[in-house]
């Protein structure tokens, strides 16, 4: 009885030990040398356009390939000009 429990449990641990220990694969920086734009549906000084520049700031650094990133205002319409 206590093999029964004992053997599926220690199958899971084993798994997820080898699992976790696989060596991460690097990715190809696809990102590398692009811009990325993104659109706020506000006009600047704004609180979306606040909160996009600050996500901005701090996106290109956590992409592979380190992008530039360019926050563009394009107001009117009820935001449907940026959609």
């Amino acid at each position: 009885m206590r093999a029964k429990i004992f053997l599926p449990i220690f199958s899971f641990a084993l798994a997820g030990l080898l699992i976790s220990s696989a060596p991460a694969l690097s990715q190809e920086a696809f990102f590398k040398g692009k811009t990325i734009r993104v659109i706020v549906g506000f006009s600047p000084g704004g609180g979306y356009d606040a909160y996009a520049r600050v996500i901005a700031r701090h996106l290109g650094k956590h992409i592979t390939g380190s992008p530039s990133v360019v926050v563009e205002n394009m107001a009117g319409a009820a935001s449907l000009i940026s959609a």
